[in-house]
């Protein structure tokens, strides 16, 4: 197995995964990255062979995960299968359109067009939670991921190998969504993760959004206006919950202004897959309904003079309606930007970050006096939840992507030495050679299964959750479809299962014996302990002569001639019974060779 990073391989932006598994290859995103020179925008997929992949599998909708995708499909020219979930079909699109409509207001060049993402997104493969999908010789399996909505972990197996692809996800649930979940003891051969946040720990998430909504009440009972820059997709349906609640409890009335557009059309998306949301959403019969919340342009915002929280995409304020209020608003000292999340490296969201207080926007500085703050409001996992995640996967190896070289270097001694996994941070093209056992992985009935001894697997140090339970290994009957394995109870029922009937063979075997051998040899058969006795006693006395007869040996007859001084001896028994103990002795004792 070979894992190469095309993307993302010691840097966040541009995921794309090649995983070569069972002498298939299965591309794991394929997404660019924002605020870089055009040459490290999209992944390094020259180096891949397009007519030589088998699948491609799309874990959500974000742009680093998405945005090269119409270019491999409708440029390089991919047209095998492409999985993703429904929510990602219908979002990833709308997500898509905006971004080359961006690159077409800046005049910069794509290297597709807008019916290209159409085009891409038909062809797509819907899959289910949980559901395995087979393509060809490949199965699939989606896990929830949280992180966004449809956003998927996915188990790719192939050839009795495995691994799991992360995606993005988040082990904390909020407001909006639930937090990743897989089922115990999955112990692929390889666990392929992100590292956004490997070296964070975070605190209360709670007590965090509780002291934002307070520096944000305190910023509008001043007077002033409260830009929220987020991903419209997602983060501002999370945002609005949160405001809203606080609104509720402060009994507070200032509007919450959402930009139109793209957060109109996730309210329709969100709603359509309430069943992906968090149990706070699925619990309630409106939970996407806010009372504080209006649609407005932008322009109805710059003209205004009322206080109010204005949320606006993009989210690192690189460009669209963030960046044109951030313009207005950042020279106001009685205003406040709140940036709720990571923003990559050369983008305006970053400098913000970093308290910049002069910032080149074209042929404009922009004086920044207005307050800002940054708020840990990541749809990440953290250092504890990747661990976490690690432990209850039970991988046999791990490759780290989607993170800083320098976190990955200060997390990666924590997955060797604390959770004893091997464990890699690949460059992009760097391909990393996995060694892995010959396996055939086999689907065992339910009744077979819970005969099986179960051993606990080693604990692992400083975890949450332990790795599942590990069963120890069992027989049954084994049955070949294509190059799906099953096993099954060695019952009528498990030979049902499998088209098979039961059957049995019946042995014959004639020798000729002294009389004085075989009257020994079935005198010592009592010796066995077994319900072992004949229709006729046969004394110390007898030479050999008389009428014929049987002997009834439980596992097998004799049918006995006198002959003289001799016997001729005819040995019956079953194939079923042919490797029992007993049975042996007795062919042994009589002196017949099996």
């Amino acid at each position: 197995m070979r894992v190469t990073p095309l993307g993302a391989g010691q840097h966040v932006g541009r995921s794309c995964v090649l995983l070569e598994i069972a002498g298939r290859q299965v591309l794991l995103d394929c997404g660019v990255a924002v605020a870089v020179p055009e040459e490290r925008r999209y992944p390094e997929l020259a180096a891949v062979d397009v007519s030589k992949l088998d699948l491609v599998i799309l874990s959500h909708f974000h742009l680093d995960h998405a945005g090269a995708l119409p270019y491999l499909t409708e440029v390089l020219g991919y047209n095998g299968p492409l999985l993703m979930t429904h929510p990602t079909r219908a979002i990833a699109p709308i997500i898509l359109r905006e971004y080359l409509q961006l690159r077409y207001r800046k005049r910069e060049e794509a290297r597709y067009d807008l019916e290209m993402i159409d085009a891409c997104f038909e062809r797509a493969r819907c899959i289910q939670l949980e559901e395995r999908v087979e393509v060809g010789e490949i199965s699939v399996t989606a896990y929830y991921a949280g992180h966004v909505l449809g956003a998927v972990m996915v188990l790719v197996e192939a050839g009795g190998l495995s691994a799991l692809y992360t995606g993005d996800f988040t082990t904390v649930p909020d407001h909006h969504l639930s937090a990743a979940r897989l089922p115990l003891g999955l112990r692929p051969d390889v666990m392929i993760t992100e590292t956004t946040c490997c070296t964070t720990v975070r605190s209360s998430k709670r007590l965090k959004e509780y002291e934002l909504c307070c520096k944000v009440q305190d910023c509008l009972e001043k007077g002033g206006k409260v830009l929220v820059p987020v991903l419209m997709m997602g983060r501002s349906q999370e945002m609005c919950m949160i405001f809203e609640e606080h609104w509720a409890r402060a009994q507070l009335a200032y509007p919450i202004f959402v930009i139109k557009g793209t957060a109109q059309k996730a309210q329709v998306f969100f709603r359509l897959f309430a069943a992906w949301g968090s149990q706070q959403v699925r619990g309630s019969t409106k939970p996407f309904d806010f009372p504080h919340v209006r649609f407005v342009d932008t322009e109805e915002v710059l003209a205004g003079t009322t206080p109010a929280v204005v949320l606006a995409g993009p989210a690192m304020l690189d460009g669209g309606s963030s960046l044109e209020l951030f313009k207005a608003l950042a020279p106001d000292s009685k205003n406040l930007v709140v940036i709720p999340g990571y923003c990559l490296p050369g983008t305006v969201g970053n400098l913000v970050q970093a308290k910049t207080r002069k910032i080149q926007l074209d042929d404009k500085e922009i004086h920044v006096r207005c307050e800002v703050e940054t708020v840990v409001h990541s749809d990440h996992a953290d250092s504890r939840g990747i661990s976490e995640l690690i432990s209850q996967a039970a991988p046999k190896q791990v490759v780290l992507v989607h993170g800083g070289e320098s976190l990955m270097k200060t997390f990666l001694p924590i997955v060797k030495k604390r959770l004893r996994v091997p464990c890699h941070s690949p460059a992009v093209g760097e391909a990393v050679e996995l060694p892995t056992e010959e396996s055939i992985k086999v689907l065992a009935s339910s009744a077979l299964a819970m005969s099986a001894e179960v051993v606990p697997p080693p604990p692992v140090l400083d975890s949450v959750l332990a790795s599942g339970p590990v069963a120890a290994t069992f027989t049954g009957l084994l049955k070949r479809q294509r190059d799906t394995f099953e096993l099954h109870a060695r019952s009528a029922e498990g030979l049902e299962r499998c088209g098979m009937k039961m059957q049995r063979v019946r042995f014959r075997h004639r020798c000729v014996l002294p009389a004085e051998k075989f009257r020994k040899a079935v005198s010592g058969l009592a010796k066995l302990g077994g319900a072992l006795g004949s229709r006729r006693g046969i004394s110390d006395e007898w030479s050999g002569s008389g009428e014929a007869f049987e002997l009834d040996l439980g596992s097998l007859c004799c049918q006995v001639q006198p002959q003289g001084g001799n016997v001729g001896l005819t040995v019956l028994w079953d194939s079923a019974a042919e490797q029992e103990a007993e049975l042996v002795e007795l062919l042994k004792m009589l002196g017949v060779e099996t």
